[in-house]
């Protein structure tokens, strides 16, 4: 695998749904906090809970997050690993990107395209189990 730090423009160009996707996440999460203090106890936003009573892949996010930024990065993380873990790698990449106008670029061989394909599906079903037995 080839990676290369190569020139970039400081500031990449958001895809307009992504912008309005965390918008819309904020916006949600801060309509539950407000609704949650209210009522006196917490109110599950996932429709897929409501509809299954399982948590979904990215249940407990939210509440990680809301750790994270109270100073406890350690138990938000908990709540959902893979989410987070790949968050970081994600913050970090847009540091770099940010503050050294440079960008990542990633040249993955053939073979290891074929083993990312078989790893990440792994990695989204042992994350998600792991959610429904913890988190729930």
């Amino acid at each position: 695998m080839n990676i290369e730090c190569i020139q970039a423009k400081r500031r990449p160009d958001w895809p307009g749904w992504a912008v309005a996707l965390v918008a819309v996440w904020l916006a949600l999460g801060g309509a539950n906090l407000l609704l949650a203090a209210r009522a006196g106890r917490q109110i599950s936003l996932c429709l897929f809970k409501n509809l299954t009573g399982y948590p979904c892949p990215t249940c407990g996010f939210t509440r990680g997050a809301l750790l994270f930024l109270s100073g406890h990065p350690l138990q938000g993380w908990l709540y959902n690993p893979l989410l987070f873990t790949l968050l970081g790698g994600y913050g970090a990449v847009i540091a770099i990107r940010v503050l050294l106008a440079r960008r990542l670029a990633v040249y993955p061989s053939r073979g290891e395209k074929r083993v990312a394909w078989i790893v990440l599906p792994v990695l989204f079903t042992v994350n998600w189990v792991y959610v429904i037995q913890y988190v729930g």
